[in-house]
């Protein structure tokens, strides 16, 4: 019987596939990324909401993913969900109160239903996900809003394009809360 011959080049392949996702993974493949807080709520108004978040999710989603969904790693946000929800909200009902001249202090509810950042892959590109769904809360009225942003690779997902993302969806969804704060802060 004659021994079975691969061609090189899949042997070369394979191999190089399995060094890409060996070295990606040295370090267990976790990573931290951080979100410049600053830059998504940088505001000249006084800040008078007092924003209370509260993490309502069953589950979260913060993982870096190679092809048929196996784990390459955790993803860390910087600062931690809560935290950025929270900054983010109060300068958007900060600016919001401004332009409506109200001074008084004022209470926001805001519950994270969904703050998921997922790398989803094909045998030749990442997809770079981020999808945040809220619900704010004033004076007994509640408006849901959401925010994604998508980016592709052909390279390995690295914190950069994670951040890039994460912060483009960030700032999206605080758009759409400005939005649902003048409604609620306008009843």
């Amino acid at each position: 019987m004659k021994p079975i011959r691969r061609p090189a080049a899949v042997l070369l392949a394979c191999a190089a596939i399995a060094m890409l996702l060996g070295g990606c993974a040295a370090d267990g493949g976790h990573v931290k990324v951080k979100v410049d807080v600053a830059q998504l709520s940088a505001t000249t108004a006084p800040r008078v909401a007092k924003v209370q978040v509260s993490d309502l999710r069953r589950e979260a989603k913060l993982e870096r993913t190679t092809i048929g969904g196996i784990s390459m790693g955790r993803i860390a946000i910087e600062p931690y969900e809560t935290e950025l929800v929270q900054q983010v909200i109060e300068a958007q009902a900060a600016q919001v109160l401004a332009r409506m001249g109200v001074s008084e202090p004022q209470s926001v509810l805001c519950g994270i239903r969904v703050f998921d950042v997922v790398t989803p892959a094909t045998a030749l590109y990442w997809d770079i996900e981020t999808r945040v769904e809220l619900v704010l809360r004033v004076r007994g009225q509640d408006r849901n809003v959401s925010a994604m942003a998508t980016e592709r690779t052909y390279a390995w997902p690295s914190e950069e394009i994670i951040g890039r993302v994460t912060s483009e969806a960030m700032r999206r969804i605080g758009a759409e809360s400005a939005r649902a704060l003048e409604e609620l802060f306008a009843r």
